[in-house]
C-alpha cells in the first residue's frame, strides 16, 4: 500500500547537508544477481546489519520520514524478491534457481540408483548373499530356494549315487552331493563357473560328464552330456522351464558287447568304454554309441560341437542313474 506524502508545513524538512538515500531501483533483480545470493543466504543475515541500521541509513533522524519511507520501499521489494526466488527453489512456481537446481534422484555422485529404490532398500535392511555367490556351500538343501545358477540332481536309480563336480581352472570348487535313490538336490553355483561332474561309480576311468558354463556368451547358460571320457552312469541335462534335453537315460551297458565294456581292475563291468584317448579314436566304441546317441544328443567325439546347447534359463535338472545297481563308486 502507497504512502500520501506529508506537506511541508506538517513537518520540517531536513537540513540540505543531508543527503536522503537514493530511491530503490524500478528494476527487477537480474537472474546473474540472483544467482550469487540464495534465499537462504538473505534470510541468514544478521538482524542487526539490517537496512534500517544507523550505518547505512544515517539514522532516521538524519533522513527524516522520507528516507524512511524510501528503505521501508526497498525492504519490501527485496522480500518480495526473497519470496520469488524461495517459490521458485521450493517448486511453487515450478522453476528452480539456476545454479541452484534440486539433486537428481539417487546417491551424490549420480549412481543412478533413484531415492525410493534406496529408501527401501534401507527400511529392508541389510540383503542376504545371492546363491551362489563365492564363499557359499554350494550345495543346497532338498527343495531349498533357487538362487542365480543351480542345476537339480535326481538319483533314478535303486542306489545312493554320489556327484562329484570338477571345476575348470580358476573356478570355485563345489562340495560333491550324495543322493538317495529317488531323492533330488539342487546345488548352487557361482556366477559364471564352468566345469564337469559325474557319478563316482566303476573305477573313475571312464565316466559318463556332464558339463555347464553359466553366464556365458549373452549370458547364457551352455550344457552337454558327453560319452568321450566314457559311460558309468545314463544322464540327461535340460533346463528347468523347458527346452531342449542333452543325453539318454537309456542303459547303454545292456545292449553292448563285451569289447567296449568298461570293467575295474578285478574284472567287474560297470559301463562302456572311452570313444577317444590321447586323441586317438577307438573306431568300435564310437560305431556304438552312434546307435544309441544322436549327433546333436551329446558328444561321442570331440568335433560333435552341435551337442553344445545353450538355454537363457540359468537352472537345469540333471536325472542320473548308475547304470550297475549297487556297484560301490570310489574316486
Amino acid at each position: 500500500m502507497a504512502i500520501a506524502p506529508l506537506s511541508r508545513s506538517s513537518i520540517a524538512c531536513p537540513s540540505s547537508s543531508v543527503r536522503a538515500p537514493s530511491a530503490p531501483s524500478a528494476q527487477p533483480v537480474s537472474p546473474t544477481q540472483a544467482n550469487k545470493v540464495s534465499p537462504r543466504q538473505m534470510f541468514g543475515v544478521d538482524g542487526f546489519d539490517s537496512p534500517l541500521s544507523a550505518k547505512k541509513a544515517g539514522g532516521i533522524e538524519a533522513g527524516g520520514l522520507e528516507a524512511m519511507v524510501q528503505e521501508l520501499a526497498r525492504m519490501v521489494q527485496e522480500l518480495s524478491k526473497a519470496a520469488e526466488l524461495l517459490g521458485g527453489e521450493g517448486g511453487a512456481s515450478g522453476q528452480a534457481l539456476p545454479g541452484l537446481q534440486a539433486p537428481t534422484k539417487g546417491v551424490e555422485g549420480a549412481s543412478g540408483v533413484g531415492a525410493g529404490a534406496q529408501a527401501a532398500q534401507a527400511l529392508a535392511g541389510p540383503q542376504a548373499p545371492a546363491k551362489g555367490v563365492e564363499g557359499a556351500s554350494g550345495v543346497g538343501a532338498p527343495g531349498a530356494a533357487k538362487g542365480g545358477n543351480t542345476m537339480t540332481f535326481t538319483n533314478d536309480g535303486t542306489s545312493p549315487m554320489t556327484v562329484n563336480f570338477t571345476p575348470n581352472a580358476g573356478d570355485k570348487s563345489i562340495d560333491s552331493v550324495t543322493l538317495k535313490p529317488g531323492e533330488a538336490r539342487t546345488v548352487e553355483f557361482p556366477q559364471g563357473w564352468s566345469g564337469n561332474f559325474r557319478s563316482t561309480a566303476g573305477d573313475g576311468a571312464a565316466a559318463t560328464l556332464g558339463e555347464v558354463k553359466f553366464n556365458g556368451g549373452d549370458n547364457q547358460t551352455y550344457y552337454d552330456v558327453s560319452y568321450i571320457e566314457g559311460t558309468n552312469a545314463s544322464m540327461t541335462i535340460e533346463p528347468e522351464g523347458g527346452g531342449r534335453k542333452s543325453g539318454t537315460m537309456e542303459n547303454l551297458l545292456a545292449s553292448a558287447p563285451d569289447s567296449v565294456k568298461a570293467k575295474t581292475a578285478d574284472g567287474s563291468v560297470y559301463g562302456i568304454k572311452k570313444t577317444t584317448t590321447s586323441n586317438v579314436q577307438d573306431q568300435g566304441v564310437v560305431d556304438f554309441y552312434r546307435k544309441h546317441v544322436g549327433a546333436d544328443q551329446g558328444y561321442v567325439i570331440p568335433t560333435d560341437d552341435a551337442s553344445t546347447l545353450g538355454t537363457k534359463d540359468s537352472h537345469l535338472v540333471v536325472r542320473m542313474k548308475d547304470l550297475v545297481q549297487g556297484t560301490t563308486g570310489r574316486v
